[in-house]
């Protein structure tokens, strides 16, 4: 092979990893119901290559700050591999039951790839309500 026929295929190997970074969202979440002590996430990995880490926003429905507290709920050391359908539990924000809104933060894939939603490009948002 050629010295630009190599420089050539690295190039568009490059920009087809960049390309998939920036498409839709590569997860679906599916449901989200409330438990006495934790909300329950399920989610579809929709993307190509398996995730690595996973971190999600969870706010209180009625809280207007976005501090950490308020909610980040994350899958630090995960492998999710594409077309799986997952299911994760967090507590509740700040240790109080009340309902909560669950949106996708960051998507790391295995290859360090790292996904964010965006304006043009958003996830689907689930609102979990607690139980009475």
């Amino acid at each position: 092979m050629r010295p630009k026929a190599v420089v050539l295929l690295t190039l568009v190997l490059a920009f087809v990893s960049v390309a998939d970074a920036a498409g839709p969202c590569p997860l679906m979440l599916i449901s989200g119901t409330a438990e006495s002590d934790a909300i329950v996430v399920t989610f579809r990995h929709g993307g190509k290559v398996p995730i690595r880490q996973l971190e999600f926003n969870c706010i209180p429905l009625r809280s207007q700050a976005h501090t950490p507290q308020n909610g980040r709920c994350r899958e630090d050391n995960a492998l999710f591999y594409p077309g799986g359908e997952y299911t994760a539990r967090y507590t509740y924000p700040g240790g109080k039951r009340e309902p909560v809104r669950v949106s996708v933060k960051s998507v790391t894939f295995l290859d360090g790839t790292i996904w964010r939603p965006t304006k043009r490009q958003p996830c689907r948002v689930l609102s979990i309500r607690a139980p009475k």
